[in-house]
């Protein structure tokens, strides 16, 4: 079984909705093996995590107590009267519906379904004041009951709080939490109450010889035990009628397991260990009540945080583990996790990300997105820590190359909008794959059934990359090119490579110079056509280079790129370099001077200035003149 579904009514950040307010103001849908919530300060991650401890309880029994904060506050400032957090597990198996029947329903697909849920009124009375009521129970909301016994501990999660002390929580002590994981292991469940453990036959031994060293003479006729003996028959009235004596024994612990668990400490071998390295021992510990023979039950973990103390390396290997279909097959759990980290976030498979924006839980699963399967896993190789900073934007800016990156931070800060201040992130994707970044934003048509679109602005800044007239005649070339401009072009040639027509698209306003670059672009659609089918193609293409036919081409392209990628023109817009590439248009621009400065410098290595490139005002004269 797993957690498939978190609902929050009036929950600290999260209301209500609905006409009547009677829907949940945050829904949260989990994948059944591993979540990353990712979000800005301030989104509600520790919400999500405080409603599933408040609600399930944690393994440490760690005692949250819902106060006046935690009631949401609207923006009138009204306070709302009643908390209400639901779980809702799926996937049980016969074994686990056996032990949660009473309380079990049935979902859409009529598979079991356990709805466990808490509620929280505020009261007054005359007698005590306002208080809180609090209730547990489990069950469809008309015959919801409560929830106890071994079925409340079946659900019980594991929580390791944000910058957690590691090293208190692994020493000896009455709350260790070392002592309470180890309770918990198989390994330490005794079979017959009557039979001693194997540690405590151990220990045992040990007090037995622990006690013959204090029995033993230091000086002749001289122990220390009977020293003790001696002064204590001074200390204490003499006995009578039977009265016990007291007697001093010399132990290690008291042979009861429980006793030896909590005296128990866990280190890193002999050497000093840090924070990071005890806090993965930690987490290594909290990993042992998740292996693969515990058959019942969640075991849901929630780890707050998990990069506190961790330097991004650690951080890789712990997040690829927990991914990994060897955890799947040694560990019989469920993780969420919240973060901040980039690396994390890169690191992690789309689809077990969750984006927490505008107080709305999005989930990047593939049923919720328009990604198709391969984008998945383009993005999986291609996501790295410098693009996954895009989760953590109020807006995002996609541009293809670095001439891009580099030049609109500098735009906007002589602009006085500098992108930082206004939490836009620039996405250096290094291609023209716009889509298969874009897409992570734009909802799928199932999930906007139900919910709203993710509201984070999106601009696509790429170049048409149709070259003018001067670059051609500068390279000494003029009279004929092969071009593909037109849907009569395209619906014959998709003819001859037998092929759809959308899969000519990536074509589309492309030039080319020689019939050997149209058969070498060409075979990779079709790698069995003859030579004179090429010919053909090759007569379809054919046109004369002009002014005319680049600017045909050009607005064309413009036009393809526009529609191809602005699919959701409210969120998702294009901003296409007209005349070429940005680049290029900056030399068209009235800072043509700056730019040239820049280039004089980098590429000859001699400082000039502004007022050396007069010399050049009459080519910048001719460039604004041409018409393309």
């Amino acid at each position: 079984m797993y957690l498939k579904e978190l609902k929050i009514w009036n929950f600290r950040k999260y209301g209500n909705s609905g006409d009547a307010g009677n829907l949940p103001g945050l829904i949260v849908e989990f994948h059944k093996n591993f979540n990353l919530i990712i979000g800005e300060n301030d989104a509600g991650k520790t919400a999500i995590i405080d409603a599933i401890k408040i609600t399930l309880g944690t393994s440490s029994e760690d005692n949250y107590r819902i106060s006046e904060d935690d009631f949401y506050v609207s923006s009138g400032g009204s306070t709302s009267q009643e908390i209400v957090i639901e779980c809702i597990f799926t996937a049980l198996s016969e074994q686990e519906a056996g032990l949660f029947l009473e309380w079990l329903s049935f979902d859409k697909n009529k598979k079991y379904e356990l709805q466990v849920r808490f509620i929280a009124k505020k009261l007054s009375d005359v007698f005590s004041g306002e208080r809180i009521e609090r209730v547990y129970q489990a069950g469809p909301p008309n015959s919801a009951t409560r929830l106890e016994g071994v079925a409340r501990e079946l659900i019980r999660a594991t929580y390791l709080k944000p910058l957690r002390d590691a090293e208190n929580e692994l020493k000896p002590g009455v709350r260790s939490r070392l002592a309470q994981v180890l309770k918990n292991h198989q390994a330490f469940q005794k079979q017959d109450p009557n039979v001693q453990h194997e540690l405590e036959v151990i220990f045992n031994d040990a007090n037995k010889k622990v006690e013959n060293f204090f029995d033993k003479p230091y000086e002749e006729g001289k122990t220390i035990k009977f020293e003790l003996e001696n002064y204590l028959q001074n200390f204490f009235h003499q006995p009578i009628n039977n009265e016990k004596i007291y007697d001093p024994d010399f132990k290690i612990v008291q042979v009861k397991l429980n006793e030896i668990l909590r005296k128990l400490s866990l280190l890193l071998s002999d050497l000093p260990a840090g924070l990071g390295s005890l806090n993965l021992l930690f987490i290594a510990t909290e990993l042992l009540l998740l292996n693969s023979d515990i058959s019942h039950g969640a075991n849901i973990t929630l780890i707050e945080e998990i990069e506190a103390h961790l330097h991004p390396q650690a951080q890789l290997r712990l997040i690829k583990f927990l991914q990994s279909e060897d955890q799947e097959k040694r560990l019989k759990g469920q993780f969420i996790l919240t973060t901040h980290s980039t690396t994390l976030a890169a690191s992690t498979k789309l689809e077990n990300i969750i984006v927490l924006n505008s107080s709305v839980a999005y989930p990047m699963g593939e049923q919720h997105t328009q990604l198709h399967k391969d984008d998945y896993l383009f993005l999986e190789r291609f996501l790295d820590s410098t693009k996954a900073n895009l989760f953590f934007a109020k807006g995002v800016i996609f541009v293809e190359g670095d001439a891009e990156n580099l030049l609109l931070p500098t735009v906007a800060e002589i602009l006085d909008r500098p992108l930082h201040r206004f939490g836009v992130s620039i996405v250096n994707i290094g291609n023209t794959a716009f889509q298969r970044y874009s897409k992570i934003f734009c909802r799928s048509e199932e999930w906007l059934t139900k919910y709203p679109e993710l509201k984070i602005p999106v601009s696509i800044i790429t170049d048409v990359d149709v070259r003018p007239l001067s670059y051609y005649e500068n390279k000494g070339l003029s009279g004929k090119i092969y071009s593909l401009e037109s849907q009569d072009q395209i619906a014959s040639i998709a003819k001859i490579l037998e092929i759809e027509d959308d899969d000519l698209a990536v074509f589309t306003g492309h030039v080319f110079l020689t019939k050997k670059e149209v058969r070498e672009s060409f075979s990779l659609l079709n790698t069995e056509l003859k030579a004179e089918s090429y010919e053909v193609i090759c007569s379809i293409l054919e046109n004369e280079l002009s002014v005319p036919l680049l600017n045909s081409m050009r607005e064309k392209k413009r036009e393809n790129i526009i529609a191809k990628l602005e699919e959701d023109r409210s969120k998702i817009q294009v901003f296409v370099a007209p005349h070429w590439t940005l680049e290029y248009q900056i030399a068209l621009s009235s800072i043509w001077s700056h730019l040239l400065v820049a280039t004089h410098n980098l590429r000859y290595k001699k400082p000039t200035s502004i007022e050396n490139t007069k010399k050049y005002e009459q080519l910048y004269k001719k460039l604004q003149s041409l018409p393309d």
